[in-house]
């Protein structure tokens, strides 16, 4: 491969210095994943090249965010996790916030691995080979790497601000939180070498330029030359503080030893790494790597190796979460696999479609990447907007019940045609419309002509579903899109959240789906937000008794009531169909409803028919069930009136007919 040649010479130095391997825990191992996930290395890489190419600072980006999640409760890619309701992340501590970056990195590496071997790699180990690549392609040296890191399953903001070291601190505790991690002074040193890449802030040494100690003066060990420069990078004002100079400011994006040399010559940035020119344990390792970047090079490898395996959790514990930022259900990544092999068998024979036209690899000759091009842009949807993912499911269930899956709920007004978008299930509510508009255009970048709106939104849901943390299951392709759209079947077949259960049951029914389907595709509203005119009746006039509805928790009515008062102008707010996991695609859901806490009356009223709430409490108790049965019924709702073979048409603009 054309990016593992131009280092063979440290390959062979590493194995010189390397007779027996490095130390690690039991279970990693340097083969973890060549049967499991092959191409692993090679992803990683690419990604990473990809990125760097893109962004030359973001090399020293990965690898700080390696050494500040490994330095927190160990190696455990706790730092790659989003706040959320119940869990309090490492992104905003002090050393983190505004300053950490290449999350968006590690998502698409993570993203292309799904893809690739599902369930299998750990965002740690990606973080680790990430960091490992990040040097190797800034001209650094190649160390082996030790895999079968799992993911924590908790973060800790109070950790991350106390036990990464500081800018400001002085060596002793620099030292103390390398020592506690179980690194030595030689460690303090090499790893400090880092900083021959990269940027920083002006507020992390701008004391030293203007008001060193409080003396209300420069600091006199700072080379003068340096100085002046960087007061015009960093003027005594508030305003500067986030402007960035760089820490090796002679080759800032290579790996070298430079960075070693400019301490030797009291030019370094932060005072953190200038003070190791202050004691002579550390000062004699500063002069040997400013004199011989092969024995640097070594030294770091090597470092980096012992901190890749602090606090590792491997075996059964943790977890391999499949969207680094969020923590998996229990059991989730055991439901996929499971799901996969329980599809297989439960789908024997092909599920039911109305055609044999559809096929799982009707796209494979004519646009291999389909799958790849619709995950990445309902990804990217989801990292600017985490509503997305339930707007984009709903879009698809809208689709579906309306004349069958035909997009049609995609297709603009026009003189001769009365879409759907303004019917009164979709008015100012229906969303979603512009992220398939993006993935149409770069499909049709890619295959022009051959992938169906249809086949879209019925990959986008999958998408939007599985990187919200719910199960995967296989899709059948090869629909075509509809000629027309109906304004009125908009009105008449969507299920209202006012109707009785009769009523929904009745229009599932006549769309080919079972009150089984009526209670596992209701579990889509694990996720997303509703409008208060949507259930605000019972909050404040239940039946027009002027009364809430009774059986609505009492404290989850004061809440929504405060959110949705009564009145005209509160119509359009938002609450969470699930406030407990809104952006998370579990069995939150059915909880809620047992406990009398469904937002919808139509969801609530699962629980007033013994039928329904069999299944419900099931559900509830069982989340692997649900999502075994969930993708069971989407199958079959993306199956309702699919158009095949010459039927319809594909549409080059998902807005509008050819």
């Amino acid at each position: 491969m054309e990016y593992v040649t131009y280092k063979l010479s440290s390959v062979a130095l590493l194995c010189l210095f390397f007779r027996s391997p490095p130390f690690v825990s039991s279970e990693l191992n340097y083969k973890f994943y060549d049967s499991s996930c092959p191409n692993l290395s090679k992803i990683v890489q690419e990604g990473v090249r990809s990125a760097i190419a893109n962004d030359s600072r973001i090399a020293a980006s990965l690898l700080r965010l390696h050494f500040h999640d490994c330095f927190v409760s160990g190696c455990d890619a706790s730092i790659l996790l989003d706040d959320t309701s119940t869990l309090k992340g490492e992104k905003n501590a002090l050393p983190n916030k505004d300053s950490a970056r290449g999350y968006e990195v590690i998502d698409k590496i993570k993203l292309a691995l799904e893809e690739a071997c599902p369930c299998t790699v750990s965002c740690t180990d990606i973080l680790t080979l990430a960091a490992t690549s990040a040097v190797y392609f800034s001209g650094g040296p190649y160390w082996p790497v030790a895999l079968g890191r799992r993911d924590g399953l908790t973060a800790s903001i109070d950790a991350a601000n106390n036990d990464l070291p500081s800018p400001f601190e002085p060596l002793e505790n620099i030292t103390a939180k390398f020592a506690a991690k179980g690194l030595d002074l030689q460690d303090v040193v090499v790893l400090s070498g880092a900083h021959t890449i990269g940027f920083a802030q002006c507020f992390t040494f701008k004391t030293r330029l203007f008001n060193f100690g409080d003396s209300g003066k420069p600091d006199p060990v700072l080379d003068t030359s340096t100085l002046t420069k960087l007061q015009r990078v960093c003027p005594n004002q508030a305003d500067s503080d986030t402007k960035l100079a760089p820490l090796d400011s002679v080759t800032s994006t290579k790996f070298d030893n430079f960075y070693f040399k400019r301490l030797v010559n009291k030019s370094g940035l932060l005072q953190s790494d200038q003070l190791l020119m202050g004691d002579n344990r550390t000062a004699s390792m500063v002069i040997s790597y400013s004199r011989f970047a092969n024995l640097f090079n070594k030294d770091f490898g090597a470092s980096m190796v012992k901190m890749a395996n602090i606090g590792v959790l491997t075996g059964q514990n943790g977890q391999i979460r499949r969207n680094c930022r969020v923590l998996e259900m229990e059991h989730t990544c055991y439901t996929l696999l499971t799901c996969v092999t329980l599809f297989c068998f439960l789908f024997i024979s092909p599920p039911l479609v109305s055609s044999q036209q559809l096929n799982y690899k009707f796209y494979d000759s004519s646009c291999p990447n389909v799958t790849k091009i619709v995950q990445q842009g309902v990804w990217s949807a989801i990292a600017n907007d985490s509503r997305i993912a339930a707007s984009l499911l709903r879009l698809h269930f809208h689709d579906c019940f309306v004349n069958g899956c035909d997009a049609s709920v995609l297709l603009d007004d026009t003189s001769t045609l009365q879409g759907e978008k303004n019917a009164i299930p979709n008015k100012d509510s229906a969303r979603g419309f512009e992220v398939i508009d993006k993935i149409k255009s770069k499909l049709e970048e890619a295959c022009p002509s051959t992938v169906s709106c249809t086949d879209i939104l019925t990959l986008a849901a999958t998408s939007a579903v599985y990187f919200s943390g719910g199960p995967y299951w296989p899709v059948a392709l090869g629909r075509r899109d509809g000629t027309t759209a109906s304004k009125d079947a908009a009105n008449n077949d969507l299920p209202s959240p006012f109707e009785p259960l009769e009523n929904i049951t009745a229009k599932f029914t006549a769309k080919g789906l079972d009150m089984k389907d009526v209670v596992v595709l209701s579990g889509a509203h694990t996720i997303g937000f509703a409008q208060c005119f949507t259930f605000k009746p019972r909050l404040f006039n239940f039946d027009d008794s002027g009364q809430p509805d009774p059986t609505l928790d009492t404290s989850l009515l004061t809440n929504l009531q405060s959110v949705c008062p009564n009145q005209a102008d509160s119509d359009t707010k938002l609450a969470p169909l699930d406030p407990v996991t809104s952006t998370k695609f579990d069995n939150v859901y059915f909880k809620r409803l047992v406990n009398n806490s469904g937002l919808l009356q139509s969801d609530q009223v699962l629980m007033g028919d013994n039928r329904t709430a069999s299944m419900v409490i099931s559900y509830s108790r069982f989340p692997y069930l649900f999502n075994k049965d969930f993708g069971a019924s989407m199958v079959k709702m993306a199956n309702i009136g699919v158009l095949t073979g010459q039927s319809g048409q594909i549409r080059k603009n998902c807005r509008v007919v050819n």
